[in-house]
């Protein structure tokens, strides 16, 4: 009996995280996802590619899907000292992307702007949450949550703690100051800060 529990604790820590879920990951096989790289899907995924990653690349990720819906794909030779990707719709980091710590990257509301919606939000969470094992987003109603694909262009570097919200585009070579709330494109090769984030430098090409 001993033995059979030490087999099943070493086969535990023998599985990686990407294999339970190698159907909807796409990761070339030189890329390096740090430890405390995870994946969140809140409800049972499509039998599709929810995740693609090139070559090269060194990263620290919580992927996170809220429904059944959402798409991520990553380039060659980026690097993530430490993210958490919400997708609904769809994230885009093109090559040569360079991204530091506690950064969010949200491409939906999760909520309604009406509040009667948000308080049948509320309701439902909590039923969900107490009939499926803590489970809160089973019967939420998405139908009023606006969402819009990110896409963060080749060349860009991103500083800590910056949040970037849906339908935003961050053009080639930007940078993006830290604890930066990005609300709106940035132009390519810029420098951007702030909450909003705005434009404070123009880069040479």
């Amino acid at each position: 009996m001993i033995y059979r529990i030490r087999d099943k604790i070493k086969s535990i820590f023998r599985e990686k995280p990407t294999d339970k879920f190698s159907k909807q990951l796409d990761i070339n096989p030189s890329v390096v996802l740090l430890p405390g790289s995870k994946f969140d899907f809140r409800q049972t995924p499509e039998n599709r590619k929810y995740i693609t990653i090139g070559e090269k690349c060194l990263a620290k990720i919580h992927f996170v899907f809220e429904t059944e819906k959402g798409a991520i794909t990553i380039g060659n030779n980026v690097y993530i000292g430490g993210a958490t990707l919400i997708s609904r719709n769809k994230i885009e980091i093109e090559d040569n992307v360079t991204m530091a710590w506690d950064i969010t990257i949200y491409d939906h509301n999760s909520h309604s702007i009406n509040w009667n919606e948000r308080k049948n939000d509320n309701i439902q969470c909590y039923n969900d949450y107490v009939n499926h094992s803590g489970n809160i987003n089973v019967n939420k109603d998405w139908s009023n949550v606006v969402s819009k694909p990110i896409k963060i262009c080749s060349k860009v570097w991103i500083g800590f703690d910056v949040l970037i919200l849906k339908g935003v585009t961050i053009g080639e070579g930007a940078v993006i100051g830290a604890r930066s709330v990005v609300t709106k494109d940035v132009a390519p090769w810029t420098v951007v800060a702030g909450n909003p984030a705005v434009e404070v430098k123009k880069l040479k090409n």
